[in-house]
Order: structure tokens, then sequence, then C-alpha cells
């Protein structure tokens, strides 16, 4: 009984240290200083990054189909983050699209923190998965 208020007690701890924003737009580009994780052909690029505690990891979904970044200790959840806009008119094009639907969050404590996309989660695309590294 005491481990497992000790492990709700952690758990509560990683959830304050974690601050989360909403999904929107990426039309202004991430924020200073933050690491980019670009979503695109169900993996994430970089699939792991390290970053100091305090810093932001911002993702922005550069392909063709929705996706999200869910955190698998349920620490955010981004909702969906859609595909970029063609303008030509005829479905998707890569040379002529504007940026996809961006999510930021701001990483306050030290630890590993590994996410995964829940519209194509693990069981089926057991590469599309990702994890920050806080120091």
């Amino acid at each position: 009984m005491q481990r497992l208020r000790w492990l709700i007690a952690g758990a509560a701890a990683l959830a304050l240290g974690c601050k989360s924003s909403s999904a929107t737009a990426s039309s202004g580009g991430p924020p200073p200083g933050a690491t980019t994780v670009n979503i695109q052909d169900f993996s994430f690029s970089p699939d792991t990054v390290t970053i100091a505690a305090g810093k932001t990891v911002y993702w922005t979904n550069k392909g063709p189909s929705a996706h999200t970044t869910v955190s698998d200790a349920g620490l955010w959840n981004s909702g969906t983050l859609n595909a970029p806009s063609s303008s030509g008119g005829n479905g998707y094009s890569v040379t002529d699209r504007a940026a996809g639907g961006s999510f930021t969050v701001t990483f306050n404590t030290a630890g590993t923190f590994t996410y995964h996309c829940s519209i194509h989660p693990p069981s089926l695309y057991p590469h599309f998965v990702g994890t920050i590294i806080v120091h």
C-alpha cells in the first residue's frame, strides 16, 4: 500500500512537471529554442530527443495523414494534428504544401517520456513511437 502511494505521488509530480498546450496550426513555427520533431510516413523524426529541463518539444505533421502525439503515461495528448494542406487542388503535393498541425510540450521535470500516435497505435505500427529524455 505504501508503495502504491509513492507511485501515485510520483505520477502526480510528473504530471505537474509537464505543461502542455493545445494543438494549434503551425503558421508561426516552433517557439524559440524548441526542439522540433517531424511526423511523417508513420514515424517521428527524430524518434528520440534529449533536452534540458524547462525546454520545449514542438511536433509538426509533415505527412499526408492525420496523426497524434500521446504520452504513454497519460501526461499529454495533442489531439488530431491534421495533415498539411495542398493548394494544388489534386490532393497531397510535396512541392506545394502548407505546414500541418502542430503541438508543443514544455518539460519541467527530468525523466524519460515515451509517446506514440493513437491513430496508428504501436500494436499496428511498432516503429511509430518516440522518446523524450529530459535531464
